[in-house]
């Protein structure tokens, strides 16, 4: 009850403070709370929530630092450690880490701390997990000393832990510009940073008995973070809920809520119920004691449940001592019967099997039924680095991209059963991507895609060549094309990647530096959107597609001639012996390639007529029937005949080219296992009509300089009971 009667004083004074209105004076409810102008409304705040999958991790620290000095000064950051036990991290879902920094650091060595605090991002990313910095921290020691740290207490929890700026420092005035300027300087030069989540600007004011002391900085590093005004919220987190004043400052000038606690299910659900009345997301940056009732087995998925974001002590066991009690220390050095904190021993074995199979269960970034291994796609090619990416939506659908050639390695959908199925053909590694035959399984297709006759095309009077890669024509861009390079890539957040790259002039012998801008959304809505975008410096040709290969019942799963099919296109254009259109646009009616009503793909594939004779099967543009070029229209619906998984597709494009892997030859051998064999998934790969340059009755493919070329493709998922 005390904390009930704690919380709903701190609320009342959130209420006043959030109304920018001065409390009456009633018992200790006195405290006058201001908040400013930039702090982010509940609308703001909650829109920047909704962008991540729900936040999941735990406060780091490497096994082999005892304190946050020893983690981030020059002699003693250790890479090799940190992405090791990032690693562990990743492999049972988490996605974000709480991580302390230390003002001394900063007064030792401003730019060598700034270098490692970029290589530890670095690092993250690669793992695919946000951060979290935290500035200041009332806990534990309060004498912080740069150099040699103290050793390890044997037994004692946190035997070594420094506060910053320490006491009397966090009270003494004088010190305050030079906390000042670590704060903007590290703020300045991360503000925008896309790896960092969240600031946590002061860990536990007051605790160690300072109280209403630390009012004077909290208040300091608010008002130096709004003058830096970083993209991120800042926060700094509740935790001892008779604080009065701290607490009504700290929530009414947080644009996010968060908060520590340590209690079981009964008292944490009434927390969570009290500070929902802020209207603000909530995260959790502190919770898990196992000998005080707070696991995981009854906290996350209490934290799942009220969609709060979840960052426990402690990840792997080390020289901080967390796995004792606060209050039990065990001065042998015995190990605890049990764990008070931390998941990992330092070799990646866990503490409790049943625990990390829990967490599994419930993260949001990692699914059982994804086994991808990142490091087979870490490579350097033409001195890039290629890496493998994961989208996820709320839903627990999953993208996984490379940034070599843009490729959708895999794409997790649930099928009617609910269970996870790949429905996209890929390989397991970058290496296999490189083989000598190539393949163009899921990449970006370009500087234009699908054929261009005789390899050649004018423009302006000015004829060009290009390589000619498919009998005597030209096909997705040329030998290397756009699906053989690296892309520059950006994750902006656990659902959108962002790809660029430049094509310069003549490369492939087309003309005009070409700026490509592709970005991959999975969204809640259950839809893989692609948005395109180019531009040019000389008058060029462009048509941008995706290869993907898709299987609805799973890849390798056998064939997809009894996928259903239906396309919203009336008239194709028909091909000559080398796949290049005549010229025409005819209706499908009365052929093999009508399939405006539903009909199994393999339902006339094998038919005696020309057109499909020609392309062994379907390898064709459709005209998709829209009343204009730009408007983001479906133009195909597919569905699995075992998984039940259907997908609708919509694209501003006016065509797309359906191929259902006539020429597969299995070849390949896929992720999971199987191979790539003959009509074992089909493409639908939106468009403008293949050739165009060289058929001026098409819609024209041309960009000039100072325009922008634009077109969006959307694969829409819907399982089906």
């Amino acid at each position: 009850m005390k904390i009930q009667l704690c919380l709903v004083s701190y609320l009342f004074l959130f209420a006043n403070a959030a109304g920018a209105q001065t409390p009456k004076k009633s018992g200790r409810l006195t405290p006058q709370v201001q908040a400013t102008s930039k702090v982010w409304s509940a609308e703001k705040a909650n829109a920047w929530y909704n962008e991540h999958n729900w936040i999941t991790g735990a406060n780091f620290i490497p096994s082999n630092a005892i304190n946050q000095l020893e983690m981030w000064q020059e002699d003693s950051f250790d890479p090799e450690t940190i992405d090791r036990e990032l690693g562990y991290a990743e492999g049972i879902g988490f996605n974000t880490m709480r991580v302390f920094l230390h003002s001394l650091v900063w007064q030792q060595d401003s730019s060598g701390f700034k270098q490692r605090i970029n290589q530890y991002l670095d690092i993250s990313t690669k793992h695919n997990i946000k951060t979290i910095l935290v500035f200041f921290d009332d806990c534990w020691n309060k004498e912080p000393k740069p150099g040699a740290q103290p050793q390890v207490k044997p037994g004692i929890h946190n035997s070594g832990w420094m506060q910053d700026p320490g006491d009397p420092y966090s009270k003494d005035t004088t010190v305050y510009p030079g906390l000042e300027k670590y704060v903007k300087s590290i703020l300045r030069s991360f503000s925008t940073d896309k790896r960092i989540l969240l600031w946590d600007l002061y860990n536990e004011p007051g605790n160690n008995n300072k109280r209403d002391s630390s009012m004077p900085l909290l208040r300091k590093v608010f008002s130096w973070a709004r003058d830096i005004d970083p993209e991120q919220p800042v926060s700094v987190g509740l935790w001892a809920w008779d604080f009065y004043e701290l607490n009504a400052f700290q929530s009414a000038n947080s644009d996010v809520i968060t908060y520590h606690d340590y209690e079981e299910v009964p008292l944490h659900s009434r927390v969570i119920d009290l500070l929902k009345i802020t209207g603000k997301p909530l995260l959790c940056t502190e919770y898990m004691a196992r000998t005080r009732k707070s696991t995981f087995k009854d906290i996350f998925p209490l934290l799942k449940k009220y969609n709060v974001g979840a960052i426990n002590w402690g990840l792997v066991a080390g020289k901080s001592n967390t796995i004792y009690a606060w209050d039990d220390p065990i001065p042998t050095g015995d190990e605890p019967k049990e764990w008070f904190h931390d998941i990992f021993r330092k070799d990646g074995s866990v503490y409790r099997k049943d625990e990390t199979e829990l967490i599994k269960k419930y993260t949001s970034q990692v699914a059982p039924d994804i086994t991808l291994d990142k490091k087979a796609f870490q490579s350097t090619i033409d001195g890039k680095s290629t890496n493998l990416y994961l989208l996820r939506n709320r839903n627990n659908y999953t993208a996984a991209i490379t940034n070599y050639g843009g490729r959708i390695v895999g794409l997790w959908v649930p099928d009617k059963k609910g269970k996870l199925t790949d429905v996209v053909l890929g390989l397991a590694s970058i290496s296999e991507y490189q083989q000598p035959a190539g393949g163009a399984f899921g990449a970006l297709i370009g500087r234009y895609g699908n054929r261009i006759a005789n390899a050649k095309f004018s423009l302006d009077g000015k004829v060009y060549t290009l390589a000619a890669n498919n009998g005597k024509n030209s096909i997705h861009g040329g030998k290397i094309g756009f699906q053989k390079v690296v892309w520059n890539a950006r994750q902006i957040n656990d659902k959108t990647l962002e790809l660029r790259y430049t094509a310069k002039d003549m490369e492939e012998g087309f003309p005009g530096n070409l700026q490509v801008k592709v970005t991959y959304t999975l969204n809640d809505n259950n839809e893989l959107k692609i948005d395109y975008e180019a531009v040019t410096d000389k008058k060029t040709v462009v048509n941008l597609t995706n290869h993907s290969y898709f299987n609805l019942n799973g890849e390798g799963s056998g064939t997809i001639t009894d996928h259903t099919l239906q396309m919203n296109a009336s008239h194709y254009t028909p091909v000559d012996a080398t796949l290049i259109p005549i010229g025409k646009i005819e209706p499908v009616a009365g052929t093999p390639l009508d399939f405006t009503s539903p009909a199994t793909i393999g339902s006339r594939i094998d038919s005696d007529h020309d057109q499909i004779k020609k392309g062994s099967g379907y390898d064709h543009n459709y005209v998709i029937d829209k009343s204009g070029i730009e408007r983001l229209q479906l133009a195909a619906t597919v569905t699995g005949d075992k998984s039940g998984i259907v997908m609708n597709m919509y694209t501003s494009e006016p065509g797309v080219q359906l191929y259902t892997s006539n020429f597969n030859k299995g070849m390949y051998t896929l992720k999971g296992g199987g191979k790539d064999d003959y009509r074992s998934a089909f493409c639908l790969e939106t468009q403008h009509y293949p050739d165009s340059p060289n058929q001026p009755s098409f819609p024209s493919t041309v960009l000039a300089p100072g325009k922008t070329y634009k077109t969006s493709t959307v694969f829409k998922f819907i399982p089906t009971k």
